[in-house]
């Protein structure tokens, strides 16, 4: 083999410019090495120690990392007894390796060895060196299963190379390490091999070939340095045998090294055939190279207490709803009899659903609402990325972990005063917003904006595609791996599709003359900077019935020939996002101009890792700790979100400067949080800690008293807590107003205006679907501080916490099964948590069954 046959294709093209930024000496080791050693395997008795050590470090590497990533889930016992057992897959599987690495006689036999080995070796060692800089980068491993269903799109190949400079230090590690064991450990093998041979030697001597009787037991006679040159040359050259070419005799292993290597071996195997079946124990004893082709089941269980019920029944006849085909009313089509051809989410017999509607707006609103100062004529809502709760506004006199950080990065956990300075103006606009203090000495507090601010909100899914669709549609994303939605039956109309059949009933003609803005259709559009191509958002947006798009990619092309554009990419994402400045200020012009009102969603991205700022951008010094590892992109997130912030402040001058801001509603909600200062972790891929959960909401109205409610909400309720705000403030007419008194009652969520329903009874059960999506359910209660992480697939665990005890998560209970799980929960937390984990449980598991039929997905 030759270098050249590992030249990049034109899909990796991309890939170029980031491999140039890696570390030219792990260039060399990943490069040179393996050139070197490709061509040492021309001599494969020498080179095959190299390539067994290869696949024995990554073999064993791979395992030994599994094992420690769920160590908390392994009781000490079962690890002390069966932790061997682990290891029998990959003992196998290194065993048929050394096979394949005897030197054999026959030259095709080695050339078609050698061939399957090296192939091995580089495959499964990049595949353990990536999943150790995986989990180096997250926290959890990488789900090979996902591998063939994940996306390549450019953003999504960008995405995976972000981590591309770890896995290949990693690599060279593994590369350095097999090179220096390659001088012992196939040797060391190879004698452990024989020693057990030899221990079954005699019951196998019968069978030995009477046509090679012994050749392997004998040494060579070396000829003597004294021959002369005619014994030489008379000799037969067909008697004549190659030194190299026969093996060597090996001496017979002493009694000790037999019962030192086959007791081991017999214990193990012993243990094994001992061992009880769990699903967590083949999970962990899988090698690496079988992973990826392990078929995996579902984790839905029993859900005893409530059965086969569904909430899907006939949909409710709606007599505004003009005839024809709508977006987003598919179940209200019917057959030429005028029966209803599709099922309809009921929330009347969904079992786990809780209703407020039937209780008065929350006091502290209801004056504004009712007394008419409240006019919502435009609705704007932000999605922000990868935006944790308590950077929402970052502030100095809370015990957040992400100001604890900051501080014991600093001597004394004193923030110096410059820097308090700097950390107090980080957020001011979300300081208004949400109408919270800064809490740091010597700021001035911004004059609140007015709204209602949740401080106890989580999101519906932490994978960012899956959140916009609860967000946008009042519903918990569908619990399968990535961006699916958009291909199968999303459950409920959107609140782009609701707008749209409201504007049918307007008379346009009379709009354009008239100031009564209730009387303005609707316009919808969703707008970000970055791409639009990450896992097939383009065609997840009109799903969500947007008919209008920027993005990344129509900017670029709105100003292919503008010389004097003056925005660059910021880093593969895309644009920074305050450059929609101008998109925005069109919009709002010409809506106001042509009497048409605005319905936006925007999705931020600066704030999504690496972290990168606008070339010409100053990062502000924040962390007072080595600039290295998790203080660093600690520093570089902050940086992102104070820059985002700041727009966030132009647009509320862009809403003044065309006079629509006391007639425009802004709902601020991330998307999913990021536990970096916690774990370390970039990304909330199957990572249950808790602040990849909590989120800022907020629902901004200038007219709106400053509200701050504690209870336990979700980004689902959203959308029905704006039909009930439109409702409550009269910013619709009377054909809109009978719509959505209507479409207020099918959505599961609970609207936010109004106190939320919590009862020991009836708990009201808020479910999150995991990133990516297919592999973990999260959920908990309004009424108990405990968060259940219930498994979908076995390679993941169940996981127990209870805030209010552990806010940080420091301590979870983990396991691979509900048994182990609810004996710990009973022994830890006593008998009212474990009556709490079995409903929870059995929630869990009819939902997710629930939700696939919600979906018309066939699990």
């Amino acid at each position: 083999m030759s270098q050249h046959s590992f030249s990049p294709d034109t899909r990796l093209e991309a890939a170029l410019s980031f491999v140039s930024r890696v570390p030219a000496w792990a260039s060399f080791l990943c490069c040179a090495l393996p050139a070197r050693a490709l061509q040492a395997t021309l001599n494969w008795s020498q080179a095959r120690k190299y390539w067994y050590s290869l696949l024995f470090i990554a073999v064993v590497s791979a395992k030994l990392l599994r094992i420690w990533s769920h160590l908390i889930s392994i009781p000490f016992s079962s690890l002390l007894g069966w932790g061997s057992t682990f290891f029998c897959q990959d003992v196998l599987f290194l065993t048929v390796i050394w096979v394949l690495c005897l030197d054999f006689d026959r030259k095709w036999l080695r050339v078609l060895s050698a061939f399957v080995v090296v192939l091995l070796a580089l495959i499964l060692s990049c595949m353990s060196a990536a999943n150790a800089s995986f989990y180096i980068l997250t926290g959890a491993e990488i789900h090979w299963r996902q591998a063939g269903s994940f996306n390549r799109d450019p953003a999504s190949m960008n995405t995976l190379l972000t981590g591309l400079t770890g896995m290949i230090i990693v690599e060279g590690v593994y590369i350095v390490a097999s090179w220096i064991a390659s001088a012992f450990l196939f040797d060391w093998v190879d004698s452990a091999f024989r020693i057990l041979g030899s221990c079954f030697a005699p019951l196998t001597r019968c069978w030995r070939s009477k046509s090679l009787p012994s050749l392997g037991s004998y040494n060579l006679v070396p000829f003597r340095d004294d021959d002369d040159e005619e014994d030489k040359a008379n000799t037969d050259p067909s008697l004549l045998v190659d030194e190299h070419r026969l093996p060597q005799r090996h001496p017979t292993p002493t009694l000790l090294k037999r019962v030192l290597v086959l007791l081991p071996a017999l214990l193990v195997l012993a243990l094994r055939c001992a061992r009880p079946w769990e699903q967590s124990y083949a999970f962990l004893s899988q090698t690496l190279i079988i992973t990826p082709f392990v078929v995996v089941s579902s984790g839905v269980g029993d859900t005893s207490g409530l059965g086969d019920r569904t909430a899907l029944t006939t949909p409710p006849r709606f007599d505004w709803l003009p005839p024809g085909e709508w977006n987003g009313f598919r179940d209200w089509q019917t057959d030429s009899n005028g029966n209803y051809t599709h099922l309809h989410y009921n929330p009347a017999e969904d079992p786990l659903h809780n209703s407020n509607l039937e209780y008065d707006v929350l006091e502290p609103l209801r004056s504004a609402l009712h007394n008419g100062d409240v006019k919502i004529k435009h609705i704007f809502i932000f999605k922000l990325e990868s935006t944790r709760y308590d950077v929402f506004p970052l502030r100095g006199d809370t015990n957040s972990s992400m100001l604890n950080f900051i501080r014991n990065s600093y001597k004394n956990g004193k923030i110096p005063d410059d820097v308090e300075k700097r950390l107090a103006n980080l957020t001011h606009t979300a300081q208004r917003l949400t109408g919270m203090s800064s809490g740091f000495k010597s700021s001035e507090d911004p004059q609140p904006y007015g709204g209602v601010h949740f401080t106890k909100a989580y999101t519906s899914g932490t994978f960012t595609l899956k959140s916009l669709t609860g967000t946008s549609c009042g519903v918990v994303p569908l619990v399968v791996d990535f961006n699916q939605e958009y291909l199968h039956h999303i459950y409920q109309p959107c609140m782009p599709d609701i707008l749209g059949v409201l504007s049918n009933g307007t008379d346009r003609s009379k709009a354009k003359s008239s100031d009564d803005f209730t009387t303005w259709p609707w316009r919808s559009s969703w707008m970000q900077s970055i791409t639009q191509d990450y896992d097939h958002q383009e065609k997840l947006t009109p799903a969500l019935g947007f008919p209008e798009f920027v993005s990344h990619e129509s900017i670029q092309e709105d100003h292919a020939n503008d010389t004097k554009w003056p925005v660059k990419e910021y880093n593969f994402w895309g644009y920074p996002d305050d450059t929609l400045r101008p998109y925005f200020r069109d919009m709002i012009g010409n809506a106001e101009k042509n009497h048409e009102r605005l319905f936006v969603g925007s999705l931020t991205g600066l704030t999504h890792q690496p972290w990168d700022l606008p070339k010409g951008e100053k990062y502000d010094e924040l962390i007072g700790a080595s600039w290295s590892g998790r203080t660093k992109d600690v520093n570089r997130y902050l940086n992102t979100i104070r820059y985002n912030d700041r727009w966030f402040g132009e647009f509320l001058d862009i809403l003044n400067e065309f006079g629509v801001a006391d007639e425009t509603l802004i709902v601020m909600a991330g998307d999913h949080g990021v536990s970096l200062p916690e774990d370390g972790s970039i990304t909330p891929y199957d990572n249950p800690h808790v602040y990849n959960f909590h989120i800022p909401l907020v629902l901004s109205h200038p007219k709106l008293p400053s509200v701050q409610l504690d209870t336990a909400v979700t980004s689902t309720q959203i959308l029905p807590s704006i039909l009930d705000l439109l409702l409550e403030s009269g910013s619709v007419d009377e054909y809109s107003r009978n719509a959505l008194q209507d479409m207020i009652k099918i959505y599961e969520g609970q609207s936010l205006i109004r106190p939320q329903i919590e009862t020991d009874e009836l708990p009201y059960w808020q479910f999150t679907v995991m990133n990516t999506g297919g592999s973990l359910v999260a959920m908990r209660s309004a009424t108990k501080p405990y968060r259940l992480i219930m498994p979908m697939v076995p390679e993941v665990e169940w996981r127990f916490t209870d805030i209010e005890k552990d806010p940080l998560e420091r301590n979870p209970i983990q396991s691979f099964d509900l048994y182990g799980l609810k004996h710990r929960v009973a022994r830890e937390h006593g008998d009212q948590a474990l009556q709490w984990v079995q409903e929870a449980a059995r929630a869990a598991w009819w939902w997710t069954r629930e939700n696939w039929k919600r979906y018309e997905h066939e699990a």
